[in-house]
């Protein structure tokens, strides 16, 4: 418990001084860089790999892995599917199908052909990239276990490496993007960076901009609000934990899958439940997407104060190569496609698949909420979407990690379907376009 409380306590410290660098660096402020981040920072600098003035507790390590099973939690609650909402956002899914089959077969191509140049790399490891940009940390080890079951290659800590440079590579870049698209207006709630008020930047909000965090659903004498929404989540994480440990008992393929998938699960499920018995009444959006904010805030400065360094510096290159490979393709087309589409917000579209699928959902949520801070825009909603109609790449990982070694070709055959999604959206867009025009 101690344990807990110092490393809370750290995160706050950190964070704060995240938030007093950047009021006092101007260029901080004119990319959008968030305090999150400059706290990460400094933690890793001001840490034991570094200058040793502080410890970053292990428990950092495991932020990511555990607040993505809360962010996901919360992607549900509160959003309703339906055929037409579907439609309407089968540009995002389309695209987020299309640079998850480029990274799983390109990945297996690419890592291998940098196994003749450093031949310390382990076999397969190229398939780390799916996991690490598309699951970042989190689903790592279900690569690394399949490649490297005894854990003498390093495999894991690579993933990680290679984790933590998609996580940087989609916030920083990603800011720039931002930073650029609102400035040429593509951006749907902040047309003009340069033309903001000051507090945009720095600085308290004045008053009449001051909003609540979120409602209160039932007598505080009974409960706190926040404590009965995070009671919703915890309800909702078991309810998908307790589902999947009965259906493998069934199928024990869907043992490997991992736990971020079970609270998405159980929201999917339990949020039509509670409207149809008019449970909904008791949840608060807002409260839950402020949890989900918070949570954010916590896995972007975890991760990069426990940037492993010494792997870093033996893989450098490869990594740093493949990383920077993928994630420039993953953002042109991600930006070009959706654009060529013209979908109404199609900028804070391509600003979270190219955080999601660089990083995870909290860099895409963090890059849309440089230029949508009000929380308007779409995004919630098409990733509900995406999930409900793409929920089943979570079982192809472990599916490609237990054939990485033996035989590819089925690899190969999923992802090129996956990037045929383009092509069947390409045709289905034109004609959209000719309808309507």
């Amino acid at each position: 418990m101690a344990e807990m409380f110092n490393a809370l306590i750290l995160f706050g410290l950190l964070l704060i001084a995240g938030v007093i660098i950047r009021e006092l660096v101007p260029a901080f402020q004119k990319i959008l860089l968030p305090a999150c981040l400059i706290g990460g920072f400094l933690g890793l600098i001001l840490g034991q790999q570094v200058l040793g003035l502080i410890e970053i507790p292990a428990s950092f390590v495991d932020i990511s892995s555990f607040g993505m099973r809360i962010i996901m939690t919360c992607v549900p609650i509160g959003v309703a599917v339906s055929a037409k909402r579907i439609y309407q956002h089968l540009d995002f899914t389309f695209t987020n199908m299309t640079m998850y089959g480029f990274q799983m077969v390109f990945g297996i191509l690419l890592g291998s052909l940098f196994c003749k140049f450093w031949p310390g790399l382990p076999e397969g490891w190229g398939l780390m990239g799916v996991a690490a940009y598309f699951g970042v940390h989190g689903n790592v080890p279900i690569v690394s276990d399949a490649i490297d079951p005894n854990g003498q290659l390093g495999a894991q800590s690579i993933g990680m490496v290679m984790a933590t440079m998609g996580v940087l590579m989609a916030m920083i870049p990603g800011m720039f993007m931002a930073n650029y698209g609102a400035r040429h207006g593509w951006a749907s709630f902040t047309h003009d960076l340069a033309k903001q008020p000051v507090y945009f930047y720095r600085g308290p909000l004045p008053e009449e901009k001051r909003e609540s965090l979120g409602k209160t659903t039932v007598n505080p004498s009974n409960v706190t609000g926040i404590a009965f929404q995070l009671g919703v989540l915890a309800v909702c994480y078991k309810f998908g934990e307790q589902l999947f440990r009965i259906l493998t008992m069934a199928v024990p393929l869907l043992g490997k899958v991992s736990p971020m998938l079970y609270g998405l699960v159980g929201g999917l499920i339990l949020w039509p439940v509670f409207k149809l018995v008019k449970l909904d009444k008791y949840i608060d959006k807002d409260t839950i997407t402020q949890i989900s904010n918070l949570t954010l805030e916590m896995i972007i400065l975890g991760a990069c104060a426990t940037v492993q360094l010494d792997i870093v510096s033996k893989f450098f290159l490869p990594l740093f190569l493949h990383a920077l490979i993928f994630c420039s393709v993953t953002g042109l087309f991600a930006f070009v496609w959706l654009r060529k589409i013209g979908h109404p917000q199609w900028f804070e579209k391509a600003l979270m698949i190219y955080g999601m699928a660089t990083g995870s959902n909290p860099q895409g949520f963090a890059l849309v909420r440089s230029v949508d801070p009000n929380n308007e825009s779409c995004i919630y909603e098409a990733l509900g979407v995406y999930n409900a109609v793409f929920f089943w790449n979570f079982l192809l990982l472990p599916f490609a990690a237990s054939l990485v070694l033996y035989n590819r070709i089925p690899i190969y055959i999923i992802g090129a379907g996956l990037m045929c999604t383009c092509v069947v959206g390409s045709i289905l867009f034109s004609r959209e376009k000719k309808a309507g025009g």
